[in-house]
């Protein structure tokens, strides 16, 4: 088994696919897109499916389409402020989340494989040695042609750096970042969820912190992690399942506050989702599990977040009480 553990992971990450130079007809192709094609996800998706002849060479058109046509969006950066992945193709501008989210609807507009991945990155605010109060920066990882590769369609388009005061973004194609080679990757982004590593060996997040070579990364790892069991795992679950248990992992990982409120919150709303789907004494049985595994999350907060929201779990909880008991009393007049 384990042989076989190590021959999957090498043909699912083989740095070959590693972009080592621009495909000049393919980016000329994603560059002549017209207007009228790129005003809605549809039409630009369509456009550029065409100028490709296999998964790999439609995802990376959306890269070329991307780091030709969206700015970081250096003001919400700064401010923090959100911006709305569905309004980019109009704002022509976006931080990493909305990169990664907008090269991750095109993928599932046409039906590839595309995950979001939430992580540490060494980028403009990085410092060695510094810890990570949380995670940082967003990417994806493509499953293409039965291969998963890494891309950060963010890094991919540009740079920022700080002029006059003032932080700007310099537009320049970085292809390295288009279906990376691993361990080059992996020196420069970790993420939260220690599966999307794809590796037995996950690095940790004090030697990703502390190093800057795989070799000396490698020195600490978690032991005993087998991916490829946890990855089919997470692939087999729905959504709100799927969310749950990255967070979950994230959690584990690195037990900062932020983490615990998310997948608090996270758990409140399978529970509230159960409750509202609910029609058999069972169901509203499953939605209590679930309300009091979230109060004890909320409880760990120990802020007045979690007080509140241990408030509404409560509330909940006596909901769905009354809804078995008139479920019960049916059943007893029947």
């Amino acid at each position: 088994m384990r042989f076989l553990a190590i021959t999957l992971f090498l043909s699912i990450l083989q740095p070959v696919y590693a972009l080592e130079k621009l495909n000049l007809k393919l980016y000329n192709y994603a560059k002549a897109c017209p207007e009228n094609s790129a005003k809605n996800l549809n039409s630009l998706v369509d456009y550029l499916y065409k100028g490709g002849n296999n998964q790999t060479q439609r995802v990376e058109l959306f890269c070329y389409w991307i780091a030709e046509n969206i700015a970081y969006d250096t003001e919400a950066y700064e401010s923090g402020k959100k911006t709305d992945t569905d309004k980019i193709l109009s704002y022509k501008k976006g931080v990493c989340q909305n990169y990664a989210e907008l090269l991750q609807k095109m993928c599932n507009a046409v039906r590839i494989e595309c995950h979001l991945i939430s992580g540490y990155s060494k980028g403009y605010s990085y410092f060695k040695n510094k810890p990570f109060p949380d995670t940082d920066h967003s990417w994806n990882i493509v499953k293409v042609d039965g291969k998963y590769l890494f891309i950060d369609a963010t890094w991919s388009s540009g740079y920022v750096e700080k002029v006059s005061g003032s932080l700007t973004f310099f537009k320049k194609l970085k292809i390295k970042e288009i279906f990376a080679d691993p361990n080059y990757f992996l020196t420069t982004h970790l993420p939260g969820d220690p599966r999307w590593q794809l590796r037995d060996n996950p690095i940790t997040l004090k030697s990703f912190s502390n190093n800057d070579s795989i070799k000396e990364m490698l020195k600490f790892t978690i032991s005993k992690y087998t991916y490829l069991d946890s990855l089919k795992t997470y692939l087999v679950a729905d959504s709100i399942d799927q969310k749950i248990i990255s967070l979950r992992s994230t959690y584990n990982f690195n037990p900062v506050s932020s983490h615990l409120k998310s997948l608090a919150d996270t758990y409140f709303n399978k529970a509230w989702k159960i409750s509202h789907d609910a029609k058999e004494a069972k169901d509203y049985e499953s939605a209590i599990d679930w309300y009091n595994q979230t109060i004890n999350l909320y409880s760990k907060l120990n802020n007045s977040h979690g007080v509140k929201w241990i408030g509404n779990a409560k509330k909940n909880i006596n909901y769905c009480n009354s809804k078995i008991k008139a479920l019960k009393e049916i059943q007893r007049t029947n």
